[in-house]
């Protein structure tokens, strides 16, 4: 049985078509593909290959859904999907984005080490040899008449962008950009939109891609609590 999750690898949800994963394969490849990036650059496009050629074909995708129990139809489709698809608005769980920062009880990575890593998106810089994606692990707690109903939650993760002051410089002409700390990037937040499906049980996984934030190292993985 494969350990490894190809949709989270490819960045595109258990219900994708044929198209949008060769889409998602072909943005992929133009950033890791050996020959444009060096071999030493990347470590990841392998598994993105491999996840390729298994989700591309149907009759190994199927045999692979079922696998990781990864059904595309009804309520568990809604659940492996996890974004909102266009057209539907389930009802907010809560009215403001929870911050991944600041508003969970259980994360990991934490700290500084959480922020690299997603600085690193953005910058190209500092990232170790080998690096992989990995889950960026949240715990969400609901209560029984949340998880009844379902619902939508908007969780914001951390982004740069080039410090406006200074144009990613860190510097303004001969001084040190104090608009950025003369780090040339701004963090700000981006929400990322989740449907939780109603009679979602206790325990319940998610996996949920971020690639659309172009966050490649990184995906949520978010363990839902049900409380009484």
């Amino acid at each position: 049985m494969a350990t490894r999750n190809y949709y989270v690898l490819l960045g595109v949800s258990a219900t994708a078509s044929t198209r949008d994963i060769q889409e998602a394969f072909r943005t992929l490849a133009k950033r890791l593909h050996p020959d444009l990036v060096g071999e030493q650059g990347a470590p990841d496009f392998p598994e993105v290959l491999e996840a390729y050629q298994m989700l591309s074909d149907p009759a190994r995708r199927q045999r692979y859904n079922q696998a990781q129990r990864f059904i595309p139809s009804g309520r568990a489709a809604q659940a492996q999907s996890s974004v909102v698809e266009p057209g539907l608005s389930p009802e907010p769980l809560v009215s403001a984005p929870m911050s991944v920062r600041r508003d969970f009880h259980t994360v990991g990575p934490s700290g500084e080490a959480l922020v690299e890593r997603f600085r690193r998106n953005f910058t190209g810089r500092g990232i170790p040899k080998g690096e992989r994606l990995e889950s960026l692990s949240i715990e969400v707690l609901l209560s029984a008449a949340e998880a009844r109903r379902g619902g939508s939650l908007r969780i914001a993760v951390p982004v740069f962008y080039p410090c406006p002051a200074c144009e990613g410089a860190g510097r303004d002409w001969l001084f040190p950009c104090l608009y950025c700390a003369e780090q040339g990037l701004i963090e700000e937040e981006e929400p990322v939109r989740i449907t939780i499906p109603p009679m979602v049980r206790d325990g319940t996984l998610m996996a949920v891609p971020i690639q659309g934030l172009s966050i490649h190292n990184l995906y949520l993985r978010l363990s839902i609590r049900v409380g009484t």
